[in-house]
């Protein structure tokens, strides 16, 4: 098992080695935490740290998991193949399954099920642990790159369906400029600007609503990102103001995510939330297949999430 560094920053600076890993890291409990230092599994720059120890501006502290100490959370397993060819795998991911491993996540990914089945497969792009729709995987070093091109040349297009708070007004397009929220204490936080700021890049997302429920007040929109750069078409969402049912980490109320951190989901947390998960949902993905002449388009199937808001949706996505 790999070990796994991470840098101080705000708001760790000037806290005990034992505040940071409780508080960053809470898939251990403190006793936990208090034994893997014991066992010498912690360093702070090089060197074995000891719980009291006050963390400093970019101290380095790396983690050496214990094997098999590590209880992974329950995933949803069930990913469908939608189409698969001599080069890739069209999958459809449900909304609870991480697509490789990371954090808690050790073997209950989706890269880890296919290998089971797959010589080799190869991510040829991510989705979110809990974004749930059509995700590509290669079958060899070659055919992602080649399909990774295009991606990077934009000629990949995608198209998200979200479920989100309010009567969205009309179809437009949002351009603007994406990048870290230094104001957040969450690190993984993004944020969107119509100007241009410090390490920011730019990104394009098209929004079309297709359907209101008045009595829910929620919308259905499909989202076309025109750039794909992380937490786009979220963060883009919430600027407008029409944040993501379910989203703890871009909702109405910035301490949602710490309080899920915190506390998990509790019943007043998911109320506000008004669903388990973010309903964000990769629907469809095309391209040209310029060595062939080939149009590649694979549709998902229909998701019960959006059916509990939008019974027929289908009948109105294009």
């Amino acid at each position: 098992m790999s070990s796994y560094q991470s840098l101080i920053r705000y708001p760790y600076t000037g806290k005990t080695v034992i505040v940071f890993l409780t508080t960053k890291f809470p898939y251990h409990s403190q006793d936990e935490w208090q034994y893997l230092l014991d066992m010498g599994r912690i360093q702070v720059k090089g060197n074995v740290a000891n719980a009291e120890l006050v963390l400093q501006e970019g101290d380095s502290v790396v983690y050496e998991p214990i094997p098999g100490r590590i209880q992974e959370p329950e995933v949803d397993t069930g990913y469908t193949v939608l189409k698969e060819t001599e080069e890739f795998l069209f999958i459809d991911k449900p909304g609870n399954l991480p697509m490789h491993p990371a954090g808690r996540y050790r073997t209950r990914t989706l890269l880890n099920l296919l290998e089971e089945i797959y010589p080799l497969v190869i991510p040829v792009h991510r989705l979110d642990r809990e974004t749930s729709g059509i995700v590509i995987f290669a079958k060899s070093e070659e055919s992602r790159t080649w399909l990774q091109k295009k991606f990077e040349k934009r000629e990949v297009k995608k198209e998200y369906l979200a479920v989100v708070r309010g009567k969205f007004p009309k179809p437009m397009f949002l351009d603007g400029f994406l990048g870290k929220n230094t104001d957040s204490a969450i690190r993984k936080k993004m944020k969107f600007s119509l100007e241009e700021f410090s390490d920011s890049k730019f990104v394009s997302t098209e929004l079309i609503p297709l359907e209101f429920s008045d009595s829910q007040n929620v919308s259905l929109v499909l989202v076309r990102p025109v750039t794909g750069r992380i937490h786009q078409i979220r963060v883009s969402l919430l600027y407008l103001g029409y944040p993501i049912l379910g989203d703890k980490l871009y909702g109405p109320r910035e301490t949602m995510f710490l309080d899920f951190v915190q506390s998990g989901l509790s019943p007043s947390l998911l109320e506000e939330l008004g669903a388990e998960r973010q309903i964000l949902h990769a629907h469809s993905i095309s391209y040209l297949d310029d060595r062939t002449g080939e149009k590649i388009k694979v549709r998902s199937n229909p998701l019960k999430e959006i059916r509990t808001f939008f019974p027929d949706y289908e009948d109105y996505v294009p």
